[in-house]
């Protein structure tokens, strides 16, 4: 009889892996006032969700754009923070974060996504 050892996978992840690994995992950010804010990348339908919620606002670029960071934001401070489902819903998560929050936000998605927040404001400066 024959004898079958089974030895884990010990491979390093590919590129594709990592990138999908980052993509999926939450990770947090402090505020100024020490606020610990989970971030976690939306996906797709996240985004539609977005453009559904903003209405009007959604063909206005520049207001577009300043509310996608919102969308990543899963609890501030271990307090759930459902995504906005309406204006009036964005309007109350912006009004909770204020701009501490937004700046610690904008960073963490920097460092995390470096190259896709480079390319998503400067398309809109362009216009």
């Amino acid at each position: 009889m024959s004898k079958v050892t089974i030895k884990p996978h010990t491979e390093a992840p590919t590129p594709t892996q990592e990138v999908l690994r980052a993509t999926s995992e939450e990770f947090s950010v402090t505020d100024s006032l020490g606020r610990v804010i989970v971030l976690k990348k939306p996906g797709v339908l996240a985004q539609f969700d977005l453009i559904e919620a903003l209405g009007d606002l959604a063909k206005n670029d520049v207001y577009r754009v300043m509310c996608i960071p919102a969308i990543y934001v899963m609890s501030i401070d271990g307090a759930f923070a459902p995504p906005p489902s309406n204006k009036t819903q964005m309007r109350a998560l912006i009004a909770r974060l204020g701009e501490e929050g937004f700046e610690a936000i904008n960073k963490g998605i920097r460092e995390r996504f470096p190259q896709e927040a480079e390319s998503e404001g400067d398309e809109v400066v362009k216009k």
